[in-house]
């Protein structure tokens, strides 16, 4: 169920960052809902300054618990016409017909972009700016494993890793686990079928659940659980602050590359000036900039030895090493699917 404080929270930040209606009648306003903490910082700084500077365009960065929910409780009325988003959310957001769908005349720097990071409705129009993207891989505490120890995801199912690993929720490993398990195991995004059995067993071993990114952490740096599938952003953040027995690998079947998106909800204000916004947001150096944060850039900007150093790996293997499936296809079975990981996760304990 959504979160309906989501919507209070994102309109108390709009509010207490409101833009005077002379400088909205000049060019329009860009009013983005995003996540707090990093998240919210990270485009107040690097986004929305130059972007005023460059257009004449104010910005309001407004923190909400989850963007996707905010417009999804909107149904229809929006306060925000820019938000961010997994992937996966936007698509499942666009089936419903709450995104403005786009064109690639309308946002050009998409090209920038490869066009396996594109997310397309079933119209075949575009549903969004696809932005960053973080790699799904194992983490491990490096004081209990190395990464030799996880050459392929299939060793989570092994009896040796029993009630020594952690899995996340349901909404998460409907679209990101269950979808690489079919993927190793001869399926795809369209074909779940064949990662089932794998999901099963990985359940089957797991000693835990983590229900926050802070929870996973505590788990893995305190030794109750030894690895886990994992958001490689989260631990480069990790090791930047100085925590160096927590580490990430990336197996050597692959992971999956997990994009995130600017979006246009439907039938938001200033819809020009949204667009602008997502098609200009394609910068080299906001990306290099987001990477920093944990973030790796979709386009070829090369990330420097330091950030590359606590990624633990090159952006450019990771790009080769990863699978970015079709979100769309996914966000369609999502609520099915989601049922579907449910009855295997009571069926495990």
């Amino acid at each position: 169920m959504f979160d309906r404080r989501s919507l209070l929270l994102g309109s108390g930040a709009l509010a207490a960052g409101a833009i005077p209606r002379t400088a909205r009648a000049s060019g329009g306003r860009v009013i983005m809902a995003t996540w707090g903490g990093g998240s919210s910082k990270r485009f107040r700084e690097t986004f929305a300054g130059s972007f005023t500077k460059a257009t004449g365009i104010p910005v309001t960065i407004a923190e909400v618990p989850d963007p996707a929910a905010v417009i999804a409780a909107a149904q229809g009325r929006p306060q925000h016409n820019v938000i961010i988003a997994a992937s996966f959310q936007a698509g499942t957001l666009a089936q419903k017909g709450l995104l403005e769908e786009l064109t690639e005349d309308e946002i050009p720097n998409i090209r920038k972009i490869p066009e396996q990071f594109w997310v397309r409705n079933a119209a075949g129009k575009l549903i969004g700016m696809p932005m960053y993207f973080l790699f799904y891989g194992i983490a491990y505490n490096t004081e209990l494993a190395k990464a030799e120890d996880f050459p392929s995801w299939k060793v989570l199912a092994e009896p040796r890793w029993k009630d020594k690993i952690s899995i996340t929720r349901p909404v998460f490993l409907a679209p990101y686990d269950l979808t690489l398990y079919a993927k190793l195991n001869g399926g795809d995004e369209t074909n779940i079928e064949p990662g089932i059995p794998m999901l099963r067993a990985v359940a089957k071993n797991a000693g835990t659940a983590y229900t926050s990114m802070a929870s996973l952490q505590q788990q893995l740096a305190t030794g109750e659980i030894v690895a886990a599938p994992y958001y490689s952003g989260q631990i480069q953040n990790l090791r930047q602050a100085g925590q160096t027995s927590i580490a990430m690998t990336l197996p050597a079947d692959g992971g999956l590359a997990l994009s995130y998106m600017l979006a246009v909800p439907k039938g938001a204000p200033d819809r020009a000036a949204a667009i602008r916004f997502l098609n200009e947001a394609i910068d080299p150096q906001k990306q290099l900039e987001t990477a920093r944060s944990g973030f790796l850039p979709l386009t070829t900007t090369t990330l420097p030895p330091d950030i590359e150093r606590d990624l633990g790996t090159t952006v450019e293997k990771v790009r080769q090493g990863t699978w970015s499936p079709n979100w769309f296809t996914i966000a369609e079975k999502f609520e099915e699917r989601v049922r579907l990981v449910e009855r295997i996760i009571t069926e495990a304990r």
